[in-house]
């Protein structure tokens, strides 16, 4: 299971880098930096959930920790590869990579790792409940 939870992985990180280079090219020049992000954000929230879906209804009969265990699988990776390639990669600052963790400026990104460790649950603990 995990390793197709990887490959889904990946596929969600091309689906938020793809969002990000359209957030800079359309967004962007199109309504600033604050409200780009922020609607960036909600088309992210959109790609985890339509990525996501088709992988989660496909496995067989999952349990809570199952689903739990996914999430908390894809949100390491995310943090992982968020930091990791972000710092060391990009060469951006730690301030500027935990700048996207302020709710109180705007930044919506929080939403966005939580609904990534929340999608297991979403799509598949409805099987569980009944």
């Amino acid at each position: 299971m995990y390793l197709r939870a990887f490959l889904i992985w990946v596929l969600l990180a091309l689906a938020m880098i793809a969002n990000g280079i359209f957030r800079e090219a359309v967004f962007t020049p199109a309504v600033g930096d604050h409200t780009a992000h922020a609607l960036s954000s909600l088309t992210g929230l959109a790609l985890i959930l339509l990525v996501t879906r088709p992988f989660i209804r496909r496995l067989p009969s999952s349990t809570a920790g199952q689903l739990w265990g996914l999430g908390f699988f894809w949100l390491g990776l995310t943090l992982a590869f968020e930091f990791l390639f972000g710092h060391y990669v990009m060469g951006n600052p730690w301030s500027v990579l935990l700048a996207d963790y302020n709710l109180l400026r705007g930044r919506l990104w929080v939403l966005v790792l939580a609904v990534i460790f929340l999608t297991p649950w979403i799509w598949g603990g409805r099987r569980l409940r009944g």
